[in-house]
């Protein structure tokens, strides 16, 4: 692993916990932080579907962005204080220049090897919950408007620096600052009481996720693999199972990235947006 890589890990993390790395953009297993910086790498898929991978450190292309034990999902994680603010609008010299305009403190600017610079903000403190971390993550991307407003969930991945996305894309580390106090960022985010997001009522379906309570149609459906015609349809159909069952609409996404196969006429943004739909319309007939 590239020697700035371990720096990174290091800021983000603690010793003795747990981390999710991937090579690719699917979700595995978590490994222990001193495998995932020197070795060997294990990586355990959710189903038997598919079979356990064997990178090597320097192939790792992403990390989750707060510690987790299990699988990549938000009720995994086990603290809360990483956030990431991805920019892909404009020149790279103009995303980072935006974001130093804004006075946003940051602890890692990195390249992600394309189009986008991620900005890393690892606190000093721990928040004492999901909850609170959700709420400084819409207030952060509230005053960073020009952000990727999906990254709010605390199980994003962000990217590792030195590793090849592809041949030629190289992610680089552009800029370490390191640690930010939290009594800084709040300070920082009190300057736009505006954008503070307001108190929503928790939809809540089920207390806990279970998915013995998903409907086995679904688990040979994602076997045998979403196929046309009705591909809206029915993963529509199959986010509704997964809301019924107590997941959160985050975690479905992850959970079910690696089932889905993009095509020329349905890619990932419908993909998303059949799931997001099967939620909302799940939530509103509970609320009515």
């Amino acid at each position: 692993m590239d020697e700035k890589a371990k720096q990174l890990f290091n800021l983000m993390f603690r010793p003795g916990e747990t981390v999710c790395v991937s090579h690719n953009k699917y979700g595995y297993h978590s490994i222990p932080l001193e495998y995932a910086i020197n070795g060997p790498v294990t990586l355990v898929p959710p189903t038997d579907k598919f079979p356990y991978e064997y990178p090597d450190i320097s192939e790792l292309l992403l990390v989750a962005l707060n510690p987790i034990k299990g699988f990549r999902q938000d009720l995994n994680c086990t603290a809360f204080r990483n956030f990431l603010v991805e920019l892909d609008y404009g020149p790279l010299p103009e995303q980072l220049a935006y974001v130093k305009r804004l006075g946003m403190p940051f602890s890692a600017a990195i390249f992600s090897g394309n189009k986008s610079i991620h900005f890393l903000i690892s606190l000093d403190k721990d928040l004492p919950s999901e909850k609170v971390y959700r709420m400084f993550s819409e207030w952060i991307l509230g005053v960073v408007s020009l952000a990727d407003q999906n990254t709010k969930n605390p199980s994003r991945s962000i990217r590792i620096p030195g590793a090849y996305r592809e041949p030629g894309k190289k992610q680089l580390l552009i800029e370490m600052p390191g640690v930010v106090k939290t009594e800084e960022l709040v300070a920082w985010l009190n300057k736009y009481p505006d954008s503070r997001p307001k108190e929503k009522a928790e939809r809540v379906i089920s207390e806990q996720p279970d998915f013995s309570r998903v409907r086995p149609w679904v688990s040979e459906k994602l076997y045998f693999g979403v196929k046309p015609p009705n591909r809206n349809k029915q993963w529509f159909t199959i986010g509704v199972e997964f809301a019924l069952a107590g997941y959160s609409e985050d975690d479905t996404i992850e959970l079910l990235q690696k089932y889905f196969e993009p095509d020329r006429d349905f890619k990932q943004r419908e993909w998303e947006t059949a799931l997001k739909s099967a939620f909302k319309w799940t939530y509103e007939r509970k609320e009515s």
